[in-house]
C-alpha cells in the first residue's frame, strides 16, 4: 500500500467523524431537534418515573424491605455480587442493541474501563461539592464504602470501570447497528448517555436494596424514589458530552492502550484511597 493510500484510509476516515459530529452538534440547535430532544426526555422521564414508583412498591410496601445501613463486613460481598451481575448484563444488552455479540478487544476496553473509572470519580466529588457550595447539601450521598463525605465510593473501583465497559459496549452497537446510525454521532450519544445514566441508576439501587436492604447511593431530591433525580439531568449531559469528546479521542489511540487505562485506573485507586 502507497504511502497516500495509507493517509486517506486512516486520517480521512477521521477526519469524516469529526465532520459528521460538528453537523450533528449543530443540528441540536434547530427547532425541530430541540423540540424532539425535550419531547424524548419528558417521555423517558415519565418512564423513570413510572418504573421507580412501581420499584418502590414492590420493594417498600409489597416485600416489605426495611433500609438498614450494610455492615462494612458485607461490603466486598456486595461487591463481588454487583460485578458478577451487571458483567454479563451488561455485555449481552449491549449485545442485543447491536444485533449480534459484541467483539471485546481487550486493550482498548482496559483503556475506556481506566478513563471512565478516573473521570467520573472525580467528577462526583466535585460536583456534590459543587451541589453543597450552590444549595447548601450534596445532590447525593453514598451509603456503601463512602469517602470524602459520601459524595464517592470505594465501590467506585469496581463500579465505574464497569460503566466504561458499558460505554465501550454502547459505541460498538451504535456503530454496527444500521437502525441506529442517527445515535452515530457526539452530540446524540453524550444526550442518550446522560438519559441512560439515570435508568442505570434506578437499576442499581434497585438491585442494592433488592439483594442488600439498602440503598448505594441516595438522591436527597425524591422525584424519582431517591433512586437517582431529574436534577442530574443536566450534570449528566455536560459530562456525557465530554466523555463523547474523550471518546473520540481514545478511539485514535492505537498503542499503549493497555498501559495508559491501567495508569488511569491506578491514579484513580490511589487519589481515592488517599482522599478517603
Amino acid at each position: 500500500m502507497s504511502f497516500d493510500k495509507q493517509i486517506s484510509s486512516t486520517i480521512l476516515p477521521a477526519n469524516a467523524r469529526m465532520i459528521q459530529d460538528l453537523k450533528a452538534l449543530m443540528k441540536i440547535f434547530t427547532p425541530a431537534y430541540l423540540l424532539r430532544a425535550i419531547l424524548f426526555l419528558i417521555a423517558s422521564y415519565i418512564v423513570f418515573f413510572l418504573v421507580a414508583r412501581f420499584s418502590g412498591w414492590l420493594l417498600f410496601e409489597k416485600a416489605g424491605i426495611e433500609i438498614n445501613p450494610l455492615p462494612s463486613q458485607d461490603w466486598p460481598k456486595f461487591i463481588v455480587t454487583f460485578v458478577l451481575f451487571f458483567t454479563p448484563s451488561i455485555y449481552f444488552f449491549c449485545s442485543f442493541i447491536g444485533r449480534k455479540f459484541i467483539a471485546l478487544h481487550g486493550s482498548k476496553l482496559a483503556l475506556y474501563m481506566g478513563c471512565t473509572f478516573f473521570g467520573a470519580m472525580w467528577y462526583e466529588i466535585i460536583l456534590d461539592s459543587f451541589f453543597v457550595k450552590c444549595f447548601g447539601q450534596p445532590g447525593w450521598l453514598y451509603k456503601i464504602w463512602p469517602m470524602y463525605h459520601g459524595y464517592t465510593s470505594g465501590v467506585g473501583m469496581w463500579m465505574w470501570p464497569l460503566y466504561g465497559f458499558f460505554i465501550y459496549g454502547m459505541n460498538q452497537a451504535i456503530e454496527t447497528n444500521p437502525k441506529l446510525v442517527n445515535f452515530n454521532n457526539g452530540a446524540a450519544k453524550a444526550f442518550f448517555f446522560a438519559i441512560d445514566a439515570m435508568a442505570l441508576e434506578i437499576l442499581v439501587n434497585v438491585f442494592s436494596i433488592l439483594f442488600f436492604h439498602t440503598y448505594l447511593f441516595y438522591y436527597l431530591p425524591g422525584d424519582l424514589m431517591h433512586f437517582t433525580t431529574i436534577q442530574i439531568f443536566i450534570p449528566y449531559l455536560f459530562a456525557c458530552g465530554l466523555g463523547a469528546a474523550l471518546s473520540w479521542f481514545l478511539d485514535r489511540l492505537k498503542k499503549n492502550q493497555w498501559m495508559i487505562g491501567l495508569a488511569f485506573y491506578t491514579a484513580g485507586v490511589i487519589c481515592l484511597l488517599w482522599i478517603g
